[in-house]
């Protein structure tokens, strides 16, 4: 960026830092006692006030210093937001017009950013009226891979509020659909990256998923999507929900499109804990042919959790794959999966309320924080937390009753149950099949249904049906194995449900071969 656009950017990040209050009380101090059980005597309560006023001092010190920040290697101006006609299915929430590198693997590819993800100098609300007027001052480690990569970002897809959704309607933008089908959910939260490749406006786009929101929209939306495994692809500079759940990964019109954009963003970039120190980046989009053949292992409780009309779908695609030369069918069972939806209930609600109190910068990892970021979420919870959708306010709080009530405990007890979880996986992987396949979403997506007389049973309604979809999908951020879900049918019809195929964590290559090999087949039957 220029120097007078990063100037702009910095101005603009100003107002959502505070100064520092370094004076403190006994009264203060007393007060958190207090809320800790501690009992402190006044003695101690004195020692402690002039103890902490003297330390917060280093504060003053932290002022005068400029910490790390991700680099911005390309020129760009704000953008604007989109009109109402060129809004296609409300899937935009910002448009804007960035060039990376004049040649790359994704020159010529017209890419869209979920608006969760940093891209300097272009507004970010992650769906939310508590970020209106928030703009990053760093660039993601994958935008700066894309535009290296030659890829032209033209835009900010539309998302749920806080990615806290799997409908695709609690957007600030408003609700998402596809425009054929404007009666029908969506899905979500990464609706609008879907929405947007499905039609064509864009040919590859970023989505995140922290319990199946790059996959339920793709296979509502009749596109490819991939959650690589966890790590792959780094997270820096995207607004985490949970640390140990946040994946971020390709959406695509073609695997083959899939598999050269995961090229692109995959690798350990040295400041995202969630990665391992070493990651191998084979060249995907050269390894899709495969002949020797595979092995399906079609997991029982994948399709119990579906509705008859998913399951029926999906069987009758499989047998017909059954007679292809190369793929054959095996029943195979995970028995954690049928009850992983209450393993990542304390996962999911704990951590996101921890996260989101801390500004979605989560603590204890090592890494880039973003402190504009941090302040934002902070100053916009503060002032205008009653904006919040409620998904988002029945998870955070869901996640403070189980604090208050138990402490750690069943958030400890669930880590350590998808230990389990991964093991099962694991070893049906190495010992009866190849990959696993199950239906994407338990259900087919679902027409929106009108208010009803009573506002309470609306609120319960919508709260029940934002994770009835996800049974199958969150079974994997719990894991970290990847998972990708191809279509059934034609690219954007979401009439036929998505096929989900999971394999052990980074062994993207195997997945996406399985997954060229039926995109073949679906286009041969279609």
């Amino acid at each position: 960026m220029t120097e007078q656009e990063n100037n702009r950017v910095s101005e603009n990040s100003e107002w959502f830092i505070p100064s520092v209050h370094h004076s403190l009380t006994e009264e203060e101090v007393k007060t958190i006692s207090d809320d800790l059980n501690y009992h402190c005597s006044p003695q101690l309560i004195s020692a402690i006030t002039k103890y902490t006023s003297n330390s917060l001092k280093s504060l003053d010190e932290l002022d005068t210093l400029s910490g790390y920040l991700p680099e911005v290697k390309y020129p760009r101006i704000p953008g604007r937001k989109p009109t109402q006609g060129e809004n296609t299915g409300n899937a935009w929430a910002w448009l804007c017009d960035i060039t990376g590198a004049p040649k790359g693997k994704l020159s010529g590819k017209k890419v869209a950013i979920k608006d969760n993800v940093a891209v300097a100098g272009v507004p970010m609300s992650n769906g939310s009226r508590v970020l209106e007027g928030y703009v990053p001052e760093y660039d993601a480690t994958i935008v700066t891979r894309i535009l290296d990569a030659g890829g032209r970002i033209v835009g900010k897809t539309a998302c749920d509020d806080f990615c806290c959704s799997a409908m695709g309607y609690s957007s600030v933008e408003g609700y998402i659909h596809l425009p054929d089908t404007p009666d029908f959910m969506v899905g979500g939260s990464s609706g609008g990256s879907t929405v947007l490749v499905a039609t064509g406006e864009v040919d590859i786009a970023i989505a995140a998923d922290q319990g199946g929101s790059i996959r339920i929209p793709s296979a509502w939306s009749g596109v490819v999507g991939l959650k690589p495994t966890h790590g792959l692809v780094p997270y820096t500079g995207i607004v985490s929900i949970e640390p140990t759940l946040d994946h971020v990964g390709p959406v695509a019109r073609s695997v083959a499109d899939c598999a050269l954009f995961l090229e692109v963003l995959a690798g350990n970039n040295g400041i995202d804990p969630r990665q391992r120190a070493e990651i191998v980046v084979p060249e995907y989009s050269k390894l899709l042919e495969n002949e020797t053949g595979f092995k399906l292992g079609t997991l029982k409780e994948g399709f119990e959790t579906c509705d008859e009309e998913v399951r029926s779908m999906v069987r009758s695609f499989l047998e017909g794959v059954t007679s292809c030369k190369n793929l054959s069918c095996a029943d195979v069972s995970t028995p954690l999966h049928g009850v992983a939806v209450h393993i990542y209930t304390p996962v999911t609600m704990q951590g996101t309320r921890t996260n989101f109190q801390m500004g979605t910068t989560p603590q204890l990892i090592d890494g880039f924080h973003s402190t504009s970021l941090t302040k934002a979420v902070q100053h916009g919870a503060n002032h205008a937390g009653r904006h919040l959708s409620p998904g988002v306010k029945q998870i955070t709080m869901m996640g403070e009753i189980m604090t208050r009530r138990y402490g750690n405990h069943y958030y400890a007890k669930a880590r350590n149950l998808a230990i389990d979880l991964r093991k099962q996986i694991d070893d049906v992987l190495d010992n009866q099949c190849d990959v696993l396949v199950m239906p994407t979403s338990t259900m087919l997506p679902q027409k929106l249904t009108t208010k009803g007389a009573d506002e309470s049973d609306d609120l319960l309604n919508f709260l029940n049906n934002s994770i009835v979809m996800t049974k199958n999908t969150l079974v994997y951020n719990m894991t970290g194995h990847p998972a990708l879900t191809i279509p059934l049918g034609k690219i954007g019809d979401p009439s036929k449900p998505g096929l989900m195929i999971v394999e052990r964590m980074f062994d993207e290559v195997k997945v996406l071969q399985v997954g060229r090999a039926l995109e073949k087949l679906v286009q041969a039957f279609l």
